[in-house]
């Protein structure tokens, strides 16, 4: 397993673009041929998930219950992420996330993150990704529709604590929305259809907390299952999400002058999880018993 947490570099400010576009308002379109350059930065952590489980030094498995965010169906627990064969990954082995249910109305599954771990500011993240597929049984044997999983590859700002050392439960501008969220990836084929789409979210203004998100583009499936890159190229003045190394279109630009705007100066975490139903998730096929999320691996570059 690579491993580079924390390797300093002599990252700039100057992070650039590949495109030579002016910004001169909140978002703009990139050109549309924009190919990711990553010429001007290097691999500075990455998990490639070729060890025999989970790297529980770089992960932490959430324990939650039910409906806790989102109306979500599942509840978190330990144990249903764990590393597997596959001939199609880069080395070897995958990262697998599991939602499993013994009757399709109760589920157990998987999210992780690097809150405790691994936290950066600013740089190049992408994974390898393959939509979850939904079996008709536990044990997975019979393909059947995926509708009602609600994969996600997003990050969180780094939590902040109090003089006495007590979480304040939100970043540096406080609590969800106001420090913001970056979702690289999400995937609701019941409510969203065979398209992935990514999403930033920030408060409103300073003094209004509700919830104002930003488009940063989808991208529609020909085949759901086969294994795509999902990445986000996040400087001190852009944030853009790219497909396969293609730019979904949309630049979302720091105007400057408004932190409710732009509370993206600070430093996130990676967070992989499988959500069934909720807000989003929709109804969930009632054959279902079991899906499976598959990540080949995570990689942070950061400017030379």
């Amino acid at each position: 397993m690579i491993k580079l947490k924390y390797k300093v570099l002599a990252a700039t400010a100057a992070a650039i673009l590949a495109s030579s576009a002016v910004i001169t308002s909140c978002c703009f379109l990139p050109d549309d041929d924009e190919k990711l350059d990553l010429s001007e930065y290097e691999l500075y952590w990455c998990d490639e998930f070729d060890g025999s489980s989970l790297d529980t030094d770089t992960w932490n498995e959430q324990v939650w219950a039910s409906g806790k965010v989102n109306n979500e169906v599942q509840s978190y627990a330990a144990g249903h992420a764990t590393i597997v064969e596959d001939d199609e990954a880069t080395d070897g082995s995958v990262l697998r996330l599991t939602a499993t249910s013994s009757n399709g109305s109760t589920w157990v599954s998987s999210r992780i993150d690097t809150a405790t771990n691994f936290n950066f500011k600013y740089g190049y993240v992408e994974a390898r990704i393959k939509m979850p597929v939904a079996y008709d049984s536990s044990s997975g044997s019979n393909v059947i529709e995926n509708k009602g999983v609600w994969p996600a590859f997003w990050m969180m700002p780094e939590n902040v604590y109090d003089d006495e050392g007590e979480s304040t439960d939100g970043g540096v501008y406080g609590v969800w929305p106001r420090s913001g969220e970056l979702d690289i990836m999400e995937y609701s084929p019941s409510t969203s259809g065979e398209k992935t789409y990514s999403t930033i979210h920030h408060a409103t203004s300073k003094t209004d907390a509700t919830d104002s998100y930003s488009s940063l583009g989808d991208k529609t499936f020909d085949n759901p299952y086969e294994w795509h890159t999902y990445g986000l190229l996040w400087t001190s003045g852009t944030v853009e999400a790219y497909y396969d190394g293609q730019s979904l279109g949309t630049i979302y630009a720091n105007t400057g002058n408004n932190w409710a705007k732009w509370p993206y100066d600070q430093n996130f975490y990676i967070i992989l999880n499988l959500a069934m139903g909720g807000t989003l998730g929709g109804s969930i096929n009632s054959d279902m018993r079991r899906a499976e999320y598959d990540i080949d691996y995570v990689r942070v570059y950061k400017a030379k």
